[in-house]
C-alpha cells in the first residue's frame, strides 16, 4: 500500500512533457506534493522500491519536501537587506547621525589640541556622555525602519528584497501559506532583540554575541533554522536555482 511508503523523493508519477528531462516529486508519506527537482542519472541511486534513490545525497527540506535555503544564500540576502535598511536609516535619522559625526570630530580635535598643549586629554566617558542621546535616537530610527521594511515585505511577499534577489522565501515549517502578523513580528523581534541593548555599556557588548550566534545557527541545526526561525516556527526555502 502506498501509505506504507515513507516520505521522500521518488520518480514523478505525472507524465513528463515530450523532451522534458525526468524529475522527482516529493511524497510526504500520505500524498504527492508540488515540490519537484531534476532526477539523477538513471540507476545512480538504487532504492528498495521503484523510483527511490536512498543512496544519493540527501537535500534538506521542509516536512512536505520544499528545499531549504543554503547558509551562504541567507547571508547574501541579509547583507543586501542590511545595505538598504542602513541607507534608509541614514536618511531618516540624519539629524542624529550628523550630530554623532560632529561630536566625534570635535572630540578628536580637542584630543589633538590637548596633546599639543600638554594638557589633560578628554576621556572616553566624556565622549560616551555626549553621543549617548543622538546614538539612542539613531538606533530607534534604525529599528523602526528595519521593522517596517521586514514586516511589510514578509507579510506581503513572504520575502524581503534581498531574499527575492536570491530566490528565497520565508514560510512556516509545517505548512505553506501566508505568514501571519504574529509570525512576522515574532521573527523580527527575536532576530533584532540585541539591538535594543546595543547602546547600554557592557550589556550591549554581551548582547552583541547573539546576532552572530543567531546567524550561524543554521550551519549545525538539523532543520536549518536560525534562532529567530525557531521562535517563529519558520524556514527559509529556495524557490529558484
Amino acid at each position: 500500500m502506498t501509505s506504507q511508503i515513507p516520505a521522500g523523493w521518488y520518480t514523478d508519477p505525472a507524465p513528463a512533457q515530450p523532451g522534458a528531462p525526468p524529475q522527482h516529486r516529493y511524497w510526504d508519506g500520505q500524498q504527492w506534493t508540488e515540490h519537484v527537482q531534476p532526477a539523477p542519472d538513471p540507476g545512480s541511486y538504487p532504492g528498495p522500491y521503484p523510483g527511490a534513490y536512498a543512496g544519493g545525497p540527501v537535500l534538506a527540506t521542509t516536512p512536505d519536501g520544499q528545499r531549504l535555503a543554503g547558509w551562504w544564500q541567507r547571508v547574501a540576502a541579509y547583507l543586501l537587506d542590511s545595505v538598504v535598511v542602513f541607507a534608509v536609516s541614514a536618511v531618516a535619522g540624519w539629524p542624529f547621525m550628523s550630530r554623532i559625526v560632529s561630536t566625534y570630530r570635535e572630540f578628536i580635535y580637542r584630543a589633538m589640541r590637548a596633546a599639543e598643549n600638554g594638557t589633560a586629554t578628554p576621556g572616553q566617558a566624556d565622549l560616551i556622555g555626549e553621543i549617548f542621546l543622538p546614538l539612542l535616537g539613531f538606533v530607534a530610527v534604525s529599528l523602526l525602519v528595519s521593522l517596517v521594511y521586514n514586516a511589510s515585505f514578509l507579510k506581503a511577499l513572504a520575502a524581503t528584497p534581498g531574499k527575492l534577489v536570491m530566490g528565497l522565501r520565508v514560510r512556516l515549517r509545517e505548512r505553506p501559506g501566508p505568514l501571519s502578523w504574529g509570525t512576522v513580528l515574532v521573527r523580527w523581534l527575536t532576530q533584532n532583540i540585541a539591538s535594543f541593548f546595543s547602546v547600554v555599556p557592557l550589556v550591549g557588548s554581551l548582547a552583541g554575541v547573539y546576532p552572530l550566534l543567531d546567524s550561524l545557527w543554521p550551519l549545525w541545526d538539523a532543520k536549518k533554522q536560525a534562532l529567530h526561525d525557531k521562535a517563529a516556527r519558520t524556514n527559509v526555502v529556495r524557490v529558484r536555482g
